[in-house]
C-alpha cells in the first residue's frame, strides 16, 4: 500500500475530514486532497507530524513492508491497522464476488453461509 493510500485510510480510520486534518497539520484542506491523491507529497518534516499525530512509524504510513517500531504501543498501533488492513480487503473482495451474483441467488448463498458458520460455531 502506497502513502497516498496510508494516509486516506488513517484519516478515516481516525474519523477525520479532510479539512480537520488540515487543521491540525496547518495546512489547507486542497493539500490533503492532493496528497491523498497523489498529485503532490507532504516534506520530510509534514511525514513526521503525521506519524506523530497517528502514533504509527513512518515506515508503515509511508507503506513499507518491513515496519520497526520503536516502542509497544507504536507496535500494537501497527498491529491493530494490520488486522484492520486484512479485514477491509477481505470486506472489499467479498463485496466484489456479491456483485457478480445475480439476485436470485442472493438469499440462497447468504442461507448456506449461515450454515457453515453455525457448524464452525458448534466445533
Amino acid at each position: 500500500m502506497n502513502f497516498q493510500d496510508q494516509l486516506t485510510k488513517l484519516r478515516k480510520r481516525a474519523n477525520l475530514t479532510q479539512g480537520q486534518l488540515a487543521d491540525i497539520m496547518k495546512v489547507k484542506q486542497y493539500v490533503i486532497s492532493s496528497w491523498e491523491t497523489g498529485r503532490s507529497e507532504p516534506s520530510i518534516a509534514q511525514i513526521c507530524q503525521l506519524g506523530d499525530f497517528f502514533k504509527i512509524p513512518l515506515d508503515y504510513l509511508l507503506g513499507k513492508d518491513i515496519i520497526m517500531a520503536s516502542n509497544k504501543d507504536e507496535f500494537y498501533t501497527v498491529q491493530k491497522n494490520i488486522e484492520m488492513d486484512a479485514k477491509e480487503d477481505i470486506i472489499y473482495e467479498i463485496e466484489k464476488l456479491l456483485l457478480l451474483i445475480p439476485d436470485s441467488k442472493k438469499s440462497e448463498i447468504l442461507r448456506l453461509v449461515q450454515i457453515g458458520i453455525d457448524l464452525i460455531n458448534k466445533k
